[in-house]
């Protein structure tokens, strides 16, 4: 069987913005993996940061640094700190079993 002109056209159009989606769904993908290795790092952060407020608990306080407001926040934005820098630098791996996870949950749907 042979396709009339209009009929080529046509089947060539339709598999031109079949790779054309195809091409934007990848690239979707791809941003959505990147966004899920952002969140998962940010969670461990958190994770993290309340670990260091546990432990700042069991530390007694002196007057030694002045104490009071400034310390605390000071602190806090000390630890907030080191919590990111350990989550981005690999940190304690929940981040990368929450990527995984999330990685996981994406049910990709093939386009045909």
């Amino acid at each position: 069987m042979t396709l009339s002109g209009s009929e080529r056209v046509f089947q060539v159009n339709a598999e031109r913005e079949l790779a054309d989606l195809k091409n934007l769904k990848s690239k979707a993908l791809q941003a959505d993996e990147k966004r899920m290795r952002e969140v998962a790092a940010e969670f461990e952060s958190l994770f993290v940061n309340e670990l260091f407020k546990s432990m700042r608990r069991t530390v007694p306080k002196n007057d030694y640094l002045n104490g009071g407001l400034r310390q605390d926040i000071f602190e806090d934005m000390l630890y907030q700190e080191y919590a990111r820098k350990i989550s981005h630098s690999g940190g304690l791996g929940l981040g990368e079993m929450v990527y995984k996870y999330l990685l996981s949950t994406q049910k990709e749907k093939p386009i045909k």
